[in-house]
């Protein structure tokens, strides 16, 4: 037991030539990040689903249910007791306000964090200089701003992957999303353990802003605003392919692949596979995973706008989540 743990933590396995764990004790004037700090990442996940579960319950039903968007045959406190019934496995699966209430979290939060982010980063040089990611590594202070902000969105991937497995609406992507969750769970951990925190925040901030109009163009969608679900579909195919096609591979890939090498070991090969390090191989490798889900779920929204052009937009995301006929065609 003692070999394998010296081996898995091994400076050989984690970090470049000349560098030992040493180098990663927090001073004065540098705070590092600790492998240590992750577990407040699994409280953070608990907090976003308790946290989740109370918006549900008391924003989002009591909007739908005043709103005029959902039947009054039964009280609004019956509407909760029954919604928590549906979260722990006691209720229909295909309920739409399942879907609506799942929708309005990921939105809420993902537009919380994206303009958290933009503001805890305005001052970092990674936002402007992506090659920043690697300088000086890896003496890279770690504000408290940014502390929270890592921590909180591996917390958030911790709460997805838990509710995505457990209670969340079964799509037909589920597999996808269940390893979409996992390999950034590990990205975000292993880049935090070794300080490539920098360039985890670039991949966090840029992917977030397409899932923000993702979000939104599925609840027009379940409102059936049809204008303002193309409108907000073209806008979002023009960010995703600009941030998950564009910057994600050719400036975030790109300068770690031909980079961050010059920064940091610059006898480093990747394709000398016992040259060491070896963890960033193993990030490459996750990298190049986001990369072709990203294609994949491209091909979904390819697949999405052929469909609504010759049926309307009231097709948008059908094929890619698991509905219930009836639900779609009236209120819940």
């Amino acid at each position: 037991m003692s070999s394998s743990h010296s081996w898995l933590w091994s400076s050989w396995f984690w970090l470049p030539e000349g560098t030992t764990w040493d180098a990663f004790k927090s001073n004065e004037t540098i705070q590092y990040p600790q492998f240590r700090d992750l577990s407040y990442s699994i409280l953070a996940g608990i907090i976003l689903l308790a946290v989740r579960i109370c918006f549900e319950c008391f924003v989002y039903l009591p909007i739908g249910y005043y709103g005029g968007w959902m039947h009054r045959k039964q009280s609004l406190c019956t509407r909760m007791v029954d919604h928590i019934h549906q979260l722990i496995g006691y209720g229909s699966n295909t309920n739409k306000f399942r879907r609506v209430a799942e929708t309005a979290w990921r939105f809420t939060f993902y537009t919380s964090i994206w303009v958290v982010g933009l503001c805890v980063l305005w001052d970092q040089p990674q936002l402007w200089d992506v090659n920043s990611s690697y300088r000086d590594w890896p003496n890279h202070h770690i504000p408290d701003k940014i502390w929270y902000y890592y921590i909180v969105e591996t917390g958030f991937y911790w709460a997805l992957l838990f509710s995505t497995f457990a209670f969340d609406v079964r799509r037909s992507d589920f597999w996808e999303m269940m390893l979409h969750h996992m390999v950034t769970i590990f990205l975000l951990s292993m880049s935090w353990t070794i300080n490539f925190v920098r360039v985890g925040t670039l991949i966090l901030i840029s992917h977030d802003s397409a899932d923000i109009l993702l979000e939104l163009g599925k609840l027009f969608r379940y409102a059936r605003w049809s204008t303002s679900t193309t409108i907000v579909f073209v806008i979002l195919f023009v960010c995703w392919t600009g941030t998950r096609l564009v910057y994600f591979p050719f400036w975030v890939i790109h300068s770690m692949l031909f980079e961050a090498p010059k920064f940091v070991q610059k006898s480093y090969r990747w394709e000398n596979l016992l040259q060491r390090p070896m963890v960033p191989r193993l990030l490459m490798i996750m990298l190049c995973v986001l990369l072709i889900l990203h294609l994949f779920w491209t091909f979904l929204l390819l697949k999405i706008a052929a469909k609504s052009l010759k049926s309307g937009v009231d097709d948008i995301r059908e094929d890619s989540e698991s509905e219930d006929d009836s639900d779609s065609k009236k209120r819940d």
